[in-house]
């Protein structure tokens, strides 16, 4: 495998998501549109990123329809935004109340077995009930979080990336230098001796 050259896809990606996310968080006077249509176009740019930008060989079958796929769903959520947004936020709001009922319900069974802070879990799983149902009946408003959400998230997946490739350029140089290195194993260290009786 190509190290240096997966290390530049991998640090082209992050790049490209952080400055994704920061034009979904600072964009003046954004709608929920034109911030899902960035985010249908980041997801095309990673797709053909990652497929121009592979490693020698690495162009296998499923590289090319992940790209293809990723492709159709940036294009799919580009002229469909709001259906998109709204799906989401709906999705979301089904999910957190789900979760919600779920804690309260944890809550109850740990009061019963004579756990002390039940009523944390308790107040963790109305909060979240009340959020899902925000999420569902105001959904407008849901979309504007969402987005802010989805924006910082993709922030933190750049950072990720490009630290990443940092990293495996480093080991990249490290391989060049010393042909004969072998990855560091993470076991612990060996100790040998001989065992006496």
């Amino acid at each position: 495998m190509d190290l240096k050259r997966a290390s530049r896809t991998v640090i082209v990606n992050g790049v490209i998501a952080f400055l994704v996310g920061l034009l979904m968080m600072v964009w003046p006077g954004a709608t929920a549109e034109v911030v899902v249509r960035i985010f249908a176009a980041w997801l095309a740019v990673i797709a053909v990123s990652s497929l121009v930008l592979a490693p020698k060989g690495g162009r296998t079958g499923s590289l090319v329809a992940r790209s293809v796929i990723l492709i159709l769903l940036g294009a799919l959520i580009f002229f469909s935004p709001m259906f998109f947004a709204a799906f989401v936020t709906v999705l979301t709001g089904f999910a957190i109340i789900f979760f919600g009922f779920l804690a309260v319900t944890a809550s109850l069974f740990i009061r019963r077995v004579g756990v002390r802070t039940w009523w944390l879990l308790t107040t963790i799983g109305i909060a979240g009930i009340v959020l899902g149902g925000f999420f569902l009946f105001a959904p407008q408003a849901g979309i504007t979080a969402l987005i802010f959400t989805l924006a910082a998230f993709i922030v933190v997946v750049g950072i990720a990336l490009v630290a990443l490739g940092w990293r495996l350029r480093k080991t990249a140089q490290a391989i060049r230098q010393d042909p004969h290195r072998k990855p560091p194993d993470d076991g612990g260290d060996i100790i040998s001796g001989e065992v006496i009786e």
